[in-house]
């Protein structure tokens, strides 16, 4: 009888997706989270199926998750490019493609992880923190938009080439504002840090322990908050992960807020060095022009699938090919699938006025979790 139910959702204010939030507290205690999901189904991994246009599948691809934009393009593209020829693939290899994708996946990590903690610091009213975080992921956000013409960097990951390669000239302007975030940044990390009023709304608040973030397939910094070394760019290296940097994850053990934001800092800064390093070795000073080829056969009755460390953990895609070639069955999963219940599990035991800012530590998608 002391029991009472809080309901959210599905309509929240803003732009947020729609989703129900269904709270069963004790006073101001949550003592379950039940999240309902599937308002956001759009039936694109049949959609993905139904056109055999390169093109249009790409451009599916990279909508599956908005803010994922760079991570679900590139695992599209690599899939597609494995059910080509050997020749084909070696070729890719030689190009600065891998490059320009991995700087790609890396800026977009740097932007969320910017807006993420942006986030968290409004839902504790550190107005300093959020103001500083969005006028810099501001700055990387438009970088992309120099680069490619969209600040989510739509129509940059195309299969088997670029319409936006790299040159000196963007170079020079992505190492620029690099540095200004690097440093700015440093000073909200600081303050971060050392704050008194931050550190008592966001330690030990909303903690996952490793056992249960295991038992539950958490990935991602969700996951490496709690202790569990998962990253596919460690674990499954492609391209540059593996062969010109060894990537080593940063991880935190607390698994609460403060360790999910830690994360997020220290991906911050490794990704800006990752840019810097590929930038200044890789980058041609006129840029190397190999359009994107979409009319590339695909073998026949083959299945493969690609995996690729977004910024919210893995995003993998699997697919299967028919006799003719064409994508018969297509599987996509956005690292939320296996998130959303370290949420509910976050909030067990905490007041709930302290959603908000577990729910911005987590950042998931609902669309994401619903193809």
């Amino acid at each position: 009888e002391s029991l009472h139910e809080v309901n959210v959702g599905p309509i929240h204010a803003g732009i947020i997706e729609p989703g129900v939030f269904r709270f069963i507290c004790n006073g101001e205690e949550i003592r379950h989270l039940e999240i309902v999901l599937g308002f956001q189904h759009r039936d694109v991994e049949r959609l993905v199926c139904s056109t055999s246009n390169v093109l249009r599948q790409t451009v599916l691809a990279e909508s599956m998750a908005g803010d994922s934009t760079v991570a679900h393009a590139t695992a599209y593209a690599r899939l597609v490019e494995k059910f080509a020829s050997d020749a084909s693939r070696e070729e890719l290899a030689s190009t600065s493609l891998p490059v320009e994708r991995a700087v790609a996946l890396e800026m977009e990590r740097i932007a969320v992880h910017l807006a993420d903690t942006g986030a968290i610091c409004m839902d504790i009213g550190y107005q300093l923190g959020q103001v500083a975080c969005e006028a810099l992921r501001t700055v990387v956000i438009n970088s992309m938009q120099l680069w490619c013409g969209n600040r989510f960097s739509k129509g940059l990951i195309r299969p088997f080439g670029s319409h936006y390669p790299l040159c000196g000239a963007l170079r020079e302007m992505i190492l620029k504002n690099l540095s200004d975030v690097e440093r700015r940044y440093g000073e909200v990390a600081r303050c971060l840090s050392n704050e008194p009023s931050v550190l008592g709304r966001l330690e030990d608040c909303g903690v996952v322990p490793a056992a249960r973030a295991s038992r539950i397939g958490a990935v991602g910094p969700a996951a490496r908050a709690s202790g569990l070394v998962r990253d596919v760019r460690s674990s499954h290296g492609w391209d540059l992960y593996g062969r010109s940097v060894v990537h080593e994850p940063v991880v935190e053990q607390t698994g609460d807020v403060m360790a999910r934001l830690k994360v997020r800092i220290g991906e911050v800064f490794q990704s800006i060095g990752y840019v810097r390093a590929w930038l200044e070795a890789s980058v041609p000073e006129a840029p190397q022009k190999r359009p994107p080829r979409y009319d590339v056969p695909l073998s026949p009755d083959r299945f493969a699938f690609s995996l690729v460390e977004g910024w919210r953990g893995e995003v993998c895609h699997a697919a299967l090919t028919d006799a003719q070639g064409r994508l018969s069955v297509y599987r996509a999963v956005d690292p939320s699938l296996h998130n959303w219940l370290a949420l509910a599990l976050a909030v067990r035991r905490i007041g709930i006025s302290d959603f908000p800012i577990n729910n911005k530590s987590f950042s998931l998608s609902y669309c994401g979790h619903d193809m």
